[in-house]
């Protein structure tokens, strides 16, 4: 029970700071990896859920008016 409590809190984390490290890419660099992600159509869950989190920040800049991606 403990150690689902922390690997939980863990995966939380982790996922919170992958979150925070694509808002400091540049927009280049962010267009960039979404591009690679387009071409590559990623089939792992690691890849695919690294490819979500770059469409949710591209689509988050949209938002802010900033048209990057």
């Amino acid at each position: 029970m403990t150690f689902r409590c922390i690997s939980l809190l863990l995966l939380i984390i982790g996922l919170t700071a992958c979150d925070g490290g694509l808002r400091s890419l540049s927009n280049s660099e962010l267009a960039t990896k979404r591009d690679e992600c387009i071409a590559g159509n990623p089939t792992s869950p690691g890849k695919v859920t690294a490819c979500e989190n770059i469409r949710k920040e591209c689509e988050r800049r949209r938002k802010d008016g900033n048209f990057a991606c």
